[in-house]
Order: C-alpha cells, then structure tokens, then sequence
C-alpha cells in the first residue's frame, strides 16, 4: 500500500487552490471567493484548531457584558496555520454567505458538534447585541510605529472603506 492511497484525496493529483498559503483578506472578486469555498469545505476543525475556536468564541460570549473585551493573540512558528485559523474563524463568525448558491461558510465546513454549539451561541448574542461583524487580517512584519492605524485600516477594509485613515474619514463624511 502506498500513502497517497491513506489520503481521501490523492495528493499527487489534488491542486490546493490557495497553494498552501492562507490570505486573511477579505474575499471580494470571483477567485478569492472560489478559493475561500475551497477553504471552508477543506477546513479540518480537530486539536488546536477546534481548542482555539472554541477559547476565543467562549471568551468574547463569556465578557460580552465586560466593559472590556479581552484580545485573541494567535501565535506559532513559520507556516503552522495561523493565519489558516484566523481566516476560518472569521468566516465562521459571521457565516458568510456565497451568492452564487446560498451556500454559507458554517454548512460548507465540517465542524464538531462542540464548535458548532458555541457557533450558535454566538448567534443568539449576536441578535440579542444588534448583528454580527468580524474583521480580521496581518499585522505588518516588526509591528511597525503605527500599529493602531494598521488596526484601524483592517477594520475600514471590513467595512468596504479604504484602509487609509484619510481617505476613510472622507468616505464617511461623503455619507
């Protein structure tokens, strides 16, 4: 018996849409919203994955009345799926939907009944709080002298606004 034969996919004929390597964007045009798809139906919610959903949503329902909201820090070495995690739990969070067949991010992924509980935990704070919203992406490499603009620019893209605090400020006054 060969390994690839262990694999539901052969790995040998498989492409990986996003190569290997998880962009925590959001997902806009056509190619990106194909590839996040891929992703969600390919994510695998076991160990660390499952452990550190599970931590960060239980810890934003559980200080949801906290004046204060305790940060999630994702940290691990070069390539070991951070930003993987990042991206999934995003999605998950607000359940993205795909137009082109009402598909959403939490019927694509395969989740534990344990992500999925919490998931729908989430749901029921998220209407009793007014919505739901998630932004998430990477911090320039060193952090650099402006981190809470960085910050900021994240959360503007999230929104649909441009990153640049100038330009954002503009866009809300025009509105």
């Amino acid at each position: 018996m060969k390994n690839r034969e262990l694999f539901q996919r052969d790995p040998a004929v498989s492409k990986l849409l996003n190569d290997g390597v998880a962009a925590v964007s959001e997902a806009t045009t056509s190619k990106e919203l194909e590839t996040l798809r891929y992703e969600l139906e390919h994510f695998v919610c076991e160990g660390q994955y499952k452990d550190g959903i599970i931590r960060i949503l239980e810890s934003y329902i559980d200080n949801i009345k906290s004046p204060t909201q305790p940060a999630a820090w994702v940290s691990g070495f070069f390539g070991s799926g951070k930003s993987h995690l990042i991206k999934m739990l995003r999605h998950l969070w607000v359940d993205t939907p795909f137009d082109s067949d009402s598909a959403t991010a939490r019927g694509l992924a395969h989740l534990p009944n344990e992500v999925k509980a919490v998931l729908k935990e989430l749901d029921t704070v998220g209407k009793r709080c007014g919505g739901m919203h998630a932004a998430a992406g990477a911090l320039p490499a060193g952090g650099g002298e402006h981190v809470r603009l960085a910050i900021l620019g994240i959360i503007f893209r999230s929104k649909g606004l441009p990153e640049s605090l100038p330009q954002a400020q503009f866009c809300l006054w025009m509105m």
